[in-house]
């Protein structure tokens, strides 16, 4: 027998799935099915469950309720770059690329200010033509975005097609990512709430 409080703190406090709770209280997955079935305790879908594994302290950013009238501003700032540059293809990640500077770094803090999301879930990759610097590159977008090197990816590329004097520019196009379903899908609504109000 497995006691309610036990599966209730290792599947809802801990979150847990059940082949985890199986391997925990040495039983089979099935024992704990017909144990949570017997309680009616409401399963999780299972990519719940993957999210719950992949962030075991939680969501790593968290919405800011009370918003100052600058906020507002940052906040449909960041959504209309976002509607504007950002892509919306991915469900998973957040992402974002330019060679503006300026640009990402408003960006970046409307994630910051607004969606409080944690420094070391931002990431930068960067696309840049094989003539230039990877160095130079990385630590060009670290002091124009505070973010640290370690976080920086740089991809050389040696597209034909493009010709070294035709580059915009010598530090590559940047993306910045944040890669959390949870602040996709909140990003995503905020601005459809956002886009209904002007029609």
């Amino acid at each position: 027998m497995i006691k309610k409080e036990t599966l209730q703190k290792l599947y809802y406090n801990k979150k847990l799935s059940m082949w985890d709770i199986a391997g925990v209280l040495s039983v089979t997955p099935a024992t704990v099915v017909y144990w949570m079935k017997k309680y009616g305790m409401k399963r999780r879908f299972s990519n719940d469950a993957a999210y719950a594994k992949q962030n075991p302290d939680g969501d790593p950013f968290r919405i800011k309720n009370r918003l100052t009238a600058k906020d507002r501003e940052l906040l449909l700032s960041g959504l209309m770059l976002y509607w504007g540059e950002g892509s919306r293809r991915n469900k998973h990640v957040v992402q974002m690329a330019n060679l503006d500077s300026r640009l990402l770094e408003l960006f970046i803090r409307f994630l910051r200010k607004i969606c409080s999301v944690k420094k070391n879930k931002l990431c930068l990759t960067v696309q840049l033509y094989k003539r230039f610097s990877s160095e130079r590159t990385k630590n060009y977008w670290s002091r124009k975005l505070n973010i640290p090197k370690a976080f920086i990816a740089v991809n050389v590329h040696s597209d034909k097609r493009s010709k070294p004097d035709n580059q915009w520019s010598e530090y590559g196009i940047a993306r910045i990512e944040v890669r959390n379903v949870k602040l996709k899908r909140w990003i995503d609504n905020a601005l459809e709430r956002q886009i209904t109000k002007w029609n």
